[in-house]
C-alpha cells in the first residue's frame, strides 16, 4: 500500500512539475568569434573564440534570464601595462559568465514560439592566461602585465533563430573600466 502511495505521489505532483521545467527551462550551445581592438585601429583587428553553453529560464510570456558559462578570447576586459612597442599576436583566453534579461521577440501575438531576444546584462570575466608577441614575432608576454584578472563588463545583444532551434547572435561588450574599447561578438545559436 506505502509503495502505491509513493507512486501516486509521484504522478500526481513530481511528474507535472518536472514537464513544468522542461517547458519553462532551456539548454543550449553556443559558438563563434569574439571581435576587438585591443591595440589595434579598427574593430576586428583581434579576434578570438567564444564559445560555450547556454541555460534559460522562461519568467514570463514575453522575459527569460539566461545564463552562459564561455571560454572567451581576445575580449577586451581588463586594463593591462602595455609596454611601447607595436604588436603582431594577443592572445588573451578567459572564463565569460553572462547573466542577462532577455526580451522575447514573436512573430505574432497567439505565437508561443519566438524568434528572436534583446539581450541586456552583466558578465564577470576571469582571465586565465595571456601571450603576446610583437610585431618582429618576439614573445613578450612577461613584459605585458595584468594586476587584476577579474572583471565585469556590461553586455547587449541580440538573437535571431532561424528555426525553433538553430539562430544567430551578435552581442556588444564593454567593461566597466571606461577606458577600455567595445569588443563584439558573433555566434551561432544551437538550442537543445
Amino acid at each position: 500500500m506505502r509503495k502505491y502511495l509513493i507512486i501516486l505521489f509521484f504522478g500526481i505532483f513530481i511528474i507535472p512539475q518536472i514537464t513544468s521545467a522542461q517547458n519553462r527551462f532551456q539548454m543550449g550551445l553556443i559558438g563563434g568569434l569574439n571581435f576587438s581592438t585591443l591595440e589595434g585601429n579598427t574593430i576586428t583587428d583581434y579576434y578570438g573564440i567564444n564559445a560555450g553553453l547556454l541555460g534559460n529560464i522562461k519568467l514570463t510570456k514575453n522575459k527569460q534570464i539566461g545564463i552562459e558559462l564561455l571560454y572567451s578570447q581576445n575580449g577586451e576586459y581588463l586594463l593591462p601595462f602595455y609596454p611601447r612597442v607595436s604588436y603582431g599576436t594577443i592572445r588573451l583566453n578567459h572564463i565569460e559568465i553572462p547573466v542577462h534579461i532577455d526580451w522575447l521577440l514573436k512573430k505574432e501575438k497567439t505565437d508561443n514560439n519566438y524568434t528572436g531576444q534583446l539581450q541586456l546584462g552583466l558578465a564577470y570575466t576571469k582571465l586565465l592566461n595571456h601571450y603576446v608577441e610583437n610585431d618582429m614575432g618576439t614573445n613578450i608576454t612577461d613584459q605585458v602585465l595584468y594586476t587584476d584578472t577579474d572583471a565585469m563588463v556590461v553586455q547587449g545583444g541580440l538573437t535571431y533563430l532561424f528555426t525553433d532551434q538553430v539562430g544567430v547572435n551578435l552581442r556588444a561588450t564593454h567593461s566597466l573600466n571606461k577606458v577600455l574599447f567595445w569588443s563584439l561578438s558573433a555566434r551561432i545559436v544551437y538550442l537543445l
